[in-house]
């Protein structure tokens, strides 16, 4: 018995696979920091007196000073933004935009609780700051961008379009609408909209580029999708991101050797790059190249402990590999991180099968799978394997029936309904099944017959 279920793809903003999109990013297309250049006599008295080293401007500076942090200076924006916050002398909306900030890069880093008490404490400053009355455009935007960050989609949507309303030339709103449109509401014709106005205001802004290029490669036009990215790259050639979107863009399209190509380019510029590591991964697993893909899993992990999707694909390698401890535990962290990851169910409910541990819980993994997903045949499969198992063959008959009335021709479904057949004393008809399966894929007896079943 294999695992039946696809390999996830990930993506910096965007989480694609089988099971469709998982989304949670919302920092790789950020604004540049603005700040009252006007330093304030506390400031200025403090860098008078202060010894030699970086004085809290220049700390502060080097915190919020352009685009939101990135993988790439993640680590050295925290700690600037850190030390800045450390001194105390920080004026009110600053100590936000310098939490906003931190809150950005620990999420970057994958620090997501510490983040989300950054997050929280800018949104109090923001929350208390905004006169309802007459907002201002930037404060506006940058408590968007903290609800985004937090996860309140609703909220953040509204602050993006007040943005708006208020500055219609604010192409950071419009950036920053566009990329929760196309990650949280999967609205990428909406989301294209939104991007194509940054670009009339900002023709060469790569950060819409590659937003727009993602959005237009989700829907399936890779011409105008690598048209995006393939510019994008041209004008920051250093760029890690653009490199892993337009990976997906090429693996979405069955490129696989461009899309390797574009991993490879994105770990050269940045080779702690979570995502990138983790894409070349699924990539290795496809190729059966199981040892690499733990490779670069591992360091994938280590760069960001909270993606679930590296937990699954690691478990699907493991899994390939006949290491069904490593490859539960890793399925455990998975739904730890994504308790609605359908396919991690089903596949730990597979494993379980196969090692005949704790079947009852593995049932109850496949009831969680079916409701998750309840038009996903893999699942029908997996609950007729481990009614097998349980000597329930009137029940794994069911399944596969329900498996093949959708899709008459798969083997899988074919061969295990007939050794269920064959168990309730229906011997002509589960051999005929069995008959047809081999017919159809001659190996799949051999699935069975390794667990115990023929």
């Amino acid at each position: 018995m294999r695992l039946s279920t696809k390999l996830l793809i990930t993506v910096a903003a965007f989480l694609a696979g089988g099971a469709g999109i998982y989304a949670f990013a919302f920092h790789f297309f950020p604004p540049p920091a603005v700040r009252d250049r006007q330093a304030s006599a506390t400031e200025r008295q403090a860098t008078a007196a202060a010894p030699a080293g970086p004085s809290v401007a220049q700390l502060y500076d080097e915190c919020v000073q352009g685009a939101w942090p990135t993988v790439k200076d993640a680590d050295g924006r925290a700690a600037a933004c850190s030390k800045a916050l450390q001194t105390r002398q920080l004026q009110p909306d600053e100590i936000a935009l310098a939490r906003l900030t931190r809150g950005i890069a620990r999420t970057a880093l994958g620090d997501r609780v510490l983040a989300a008490e950054d997050y929280s404490e800018a949104l109090k400053h923001y929350d208390g700051t905004i006169d309802p009355r007459n907002p201002d455009a930037l404060n506006l935007y940058r408590r968007a961008t903290s609800l985004h960050a937090m996860g309140e989609t609703d909220r953040a949507l509204s602050d993006y379009d007040n943005a708006i309303r208020v500055d219609p030339g604010h192409s950071l709103a419009f950036l920053g609408r566009g990329v929760l449109l196309a990650t949280r509401k999967r609205a990428y014709n909406r989301a294209i909209e939104d991007f194509d106005k940054v670009l009339v205001l900002q023709p060469d802004n790569v950060d819409a580029l590659i937003a727009r290029g993602n959005a237009h490669s989700l829907l399936g036009d890779n011409g105008r999708a690598l048209t995006d990215l393939d510019r994008a790259i041209a004008l920051a050639p250093d760029n890690a991101q653009a490199y892993v979107v337009r990976g997906l863009a090429n693996n979405r399209r069955g490129q696989k050797q461009l899309a390797m190509q574009d991993y490879d380019a994105a770990l050269q510029h940045a080779p702690r790059y979570p995502q990138a590591l983790a894409n070349r991964a699924a990539l290795y697993s496809e190729e059966r190249k199981y040892d690499r893909a733990i490779r670069d899993l591992d360091e994938s992990i280590a760069a960001d402990a909270n993606n679930p999707v590296a937990y699954y694909n690691r478990g699907y390698a493991y899994f390939a590999r006949h290491e069904y401890d490593k490859a539960l535990a890793d399925y455990d962290a998975a739904i730890r991180l994504e308790p609605e990851m359908g396919l991690a169910y089903n596949n730990r409910c597979l494993v379980r099968s196969i090692t005949g541990k704790d079947l009852v819980a593995g049932l109850q993994d496949c009831d969680r799978a079916q409701k998750l997903m309840p038009l996903n045949l893999d699942v029908r499969d997996t609950r007729g394997f481990i009614y097998l198992k349980l000597g329930d063959p009137r029940l794994a008959v069911n399944e596969y029936n329900q498996a093949l009335d959708v899709d008459p021709n798969r083997p899988l479904a074919l061969y295990g309904r007939g050794i269920a057949r064959i168990m309730i004393g229906e011997t002509r008809e589960g051999e005929a099944d069995k008959e047809a399966a081999l017919t159809l894929d001659p190996e799949v007896a051999d699935q069975f017959a390794i667990y115990g079943l023929k």
